[in-house]
């Protein structure tokens, strides 16, 4: 390390306080200029200490230490010391006990506002000035409760899709700001770039387990040191061996028994329901033959085939995310974090789903005659009589409007027919539609998603005479439309080259031109025609569309809303961490968090001298310097000898951003996207004015084509 290089300490801001004795820190050297301290171990002799590192770093026993190894790559090092603040220049540093293996001995004090002050360092056993350094506090991560620092966003989506180019991260610009502008302010214009800032977040997230684990076994190994407590040890062992030794005899062999009977069978269930599970999601994703439906998988065809194939796909999942969950909790990943969230949110919504359709299917189990009869009248109303007095206003001469009567009168009397054979088929199952109520209310056992879905084909199908009406004229408009287009091609003296195509000159005789020209004239006076009648049933199947939409849409909230990754965000925003935020450190913070009293005094001398009003809550502070610069105290002072040179000091905090609520309800984003890209969209509108089917959209579930883990992370 260079003397002109600038050294950034990370520092957790639990260690500022009034209870921190002076100690070792214990953390890592990432760098020669970068280091995070993790801990202060206090009351502990210094070879001690070092055994203790040295030990569990090597033989893994301790779970936190193996947590360590695992996720840092690197084993922590004693970093240094807090000294006292009246402690002298020349005993600072404890020279006698540095020795080469230590590759950094940082020798720190916490001023009177338990603010850290760098005093000297010690790199291979020789003296480094460093002239400018950065003190970057955060706030220590507890892992047990799913907490950590992460540069990007926590990404929640954890399906599988394409990679993407690797972009630039709009954090580490806004890093690279924040740092050249804190180098700015402590006189160092030269500012590098913090490229182990990946690293010295894995650090950072892991502290805790390294601060809890050493301090255990400081305390654990001063108690051993202590004759009483270890003959109270060996007794307690004796007399835990002959309580395991009775429990073994009296209990645990009788529970391995029964679990050996019981474990089994148990087991072969569980295989044989993943077996039909499996089999099952394999049926339905069958594709049918292309002659028939256009090859659409057996799913496809109802709602309730798509909603039985997420439950099956979530049934088949869950067990296998668990016992990943379980394996990999120590993996302190962004990922396994997403896909912990994710699997209880899933739970979550499983259960939710589970009450409120045991509640809606009860009704309509207890109502189902009333529903039943409900269900027809309204279909009745709006499907068959408006249908009905539609076709009898044709007849007459709608809103002034003057059609064709004979062609009027076909079409009519071709609809008002298809009507009352529809009717007659209704009469026919309308006996049986309480049953159908019934079985419906008794799929809520299943979720209301279940009976939402049932509910969705039962209308598909009671509007199954809609979709014919609509289908037929809509084949007839595009046949005239189409027949128009070639007829005018033909009035103009052209036709289509379907080879090349595109439009050319054409040489049509006198009786091909007198022909055309009559047919196209007729055409053109039926067209209006044509055009209501088409406007009527294209409405009407929009509006079943639009119904269909909202049962999507119902069944999407009831499937995928972010429920549990809603309760940790109100609950404790650290654990959906949005990137990280820089903020200038301010000196009398700690001051104001320990002592509140000190805060009111500060506040009360403001007011008094009239440059702060009770409104602002921050013009109770001083005016903060945005560095803080301190001088190293001289042994002797010496007109002749010139002073050592400033060190000058930037002191920033980082925190973490909480994740933005567009995030959560990423899955609803992309459903609205995909609901405005289809039925907002060019296609719709050129299928209304062709008269082409208008396709409904895919069902709006999300497949779980998940990532897998590897190596403690997850991977596509």
């Amino acid at each position: 390390m260079s003397t002109g290089d600038v050294f950034k300490l990370f520092w957790p801001s639990h260690i500022c306080s009034p209870k921190t004795r002076t100690g070792f820190l214990v953390g890592w050297h990432t760098s020669g200029s970068t280091a995070c301290v993790a801990a202060v171990i206090p009351d502990v002799e210094l070879d001690d200490l070092k055994c203790l590192l040295s030990e569990f770093c090597v033989s893994g026993n301790n779970p936190e230490f193996a947590h360590i190894n695992n996720v840092c790559k690197a084993s922590p090092k004693l970093l240094g010391a807090i000294v006292p603040s009246d402690a002298p220049v020349s005993t600072i540093s404890i020279r006698s006990k540095v020795d080469e293996e230590y590759g950094l001995w940082l020798s720190v004090m916490l001023d009177e506002a338990y603010v850290p002050i760098p005093i000297s360092m010690v790199i291979r056993g020789s003296d480094h000035v460093f002239l400018n350094y950065q003190i970057i506090f955060y706030e220590q991560p507890n892992p047990r409760q799913l907490q950590f620092l992460a540069l990007e966003p926590l990404e929640l989506d954890i399906t599988s899709k394409e990679p993407v180019a690797h972009e630039p991260s709009e954090t580490k610009a806004n890093l690279e700001k924040i740092l050249k502008y804190s180098h700015i302010l402590s006189g160092h214009q030269q500012y590098p770039l913090v490229d182990d800032l990946t690293s010295v977040l894995v650090q950072i997230n892991s502290s805790y387990y390294l601060e809890n684990g050493v301090k255990s076994v400081c305390a654990q190994r001063r108690r051993l040191k202590k004759g009483w407590f270890w003959r109270m040890r060996r007794i307690w062992s004796g007399l835990q061996k002959i309580i395991q030794s009775m429990v073994q005899i009296l209990v645990w062999s009788p529970v391995v028994v029964i679990k050996k009977i019981i474990l089994f069978p148990l087991i072969c269930l569980v295989f044989a329901l993943l077996a039909i599970t499996e089999f099952t999601i394999h049926l339905l994703n069958m594709r049918l033959p292309k002659f028939f439906l256009n090859a659409v998988a057996i799913k496809d065809l109802s709602a309730a085939g798509q909603q039985v194939d997420l439950r099956l796909q979530q049934l088949y999942f869950w067990p296998r995310q668990y016992m990943k969950l379980r394996k990999h909790n120590w993996a302190n990943t962004a990922a396994t974090r997403a896909y912990y969230i994710s699997f209880y949110n899933s739970m979550w919504l499983v259960a939710n789903d589970i009450i409120i359709g045991l509640a809606i299917g009860s009704f309509l189990v207890n109502n189902h005659h009333t529903v039943a009869r409900f269900l027809h009248q309204v279909l009745y109303e709006y499907t068959v009589a408006s249908l009905k007095s539609m076709m009898l206003w044709f007849l007459e001469s709608p809103a002034g409007l003057k059609l064709n009567h004979e062609l009027g009168s076909f079409l009519s009397e071709l609809f008002l027919w298809l009507i009352w054979v529809w009717t007659n088929c209704m009469k026919i199952l309308e006996p049986s539609t309480p049953q159908i109520i019934r079985f419906i209310g008794f799929s809520g056992i299943c979720g209301v998603s279940m009976v939402i879905s049932l509910m969705s084909d039962l209308l598909a199908f009671m509007t199954l005479h809609v979709y014919c009406f609509y289908m037929v004229a809509a084949k007839i408009f595009n046949w005239q439309l189409t027949t128009l287009y070639s007829l005018f091609n033909l009035f103009r003296g052209k036709k289509r080259n379907m080879l090349r195509n595109r439009i050319d000159s054409c040489d049509y005789a006198l009786d091909q031109l007198l022909l055309g020209t009559c047919l196209f004239t007729l055409l053109t006076f039926l067209f209006p025609t044509i055009l209501i009648y088409y406007m009527t049933f294209a409405l009407g199947r929009v509006g079943v569309i639009f119904l269909q939409a909202i049962m999507e849409t119902l069944l999407a909230f009831f499937n995928h809303f972010p429920l549990f990754a809603i309760m940790l965000r109100i609950k404790d925003a650290d654990r959906l961490p949005g990137g990280l935020q820089f903020d200038i450190f301010h000196h009398e913070d700690f001051v104001f968090k320990y002592h509140p009293m000190y805060r009111r005094l500060r506040w009360l001398q403001r007011l008094w001298d009239g440059h702060g009003t009770s409104s602002d809550t921050h013009s109770i502070r001083p005016h903060r310097r945005k560095t803080v610069r301190f001088k190293l105290p001289q042994s002797s002072k010496k007109e002749a000898t010139p002073s050592p040179p400033k060190q000058k000091g930037a002191y920033l905090w980082m925190r973490n951003t909480p994740i933005p609520f567009s995030a959560i309800f990423f899955q609803y984003m992309l459903l609205w996207k995909r609901l405005s890209a289809h039925y907002f969209s060019a296609y719709v509108f050129k299928c209304l004015l062709y008269g082409e089917p208008i396709k409904p959209i895919p069902k709006l579930q999300v497949s779980l084509k998940l990532k897998k883990f590897h190596n403690g992370s997850i991977c596509r």
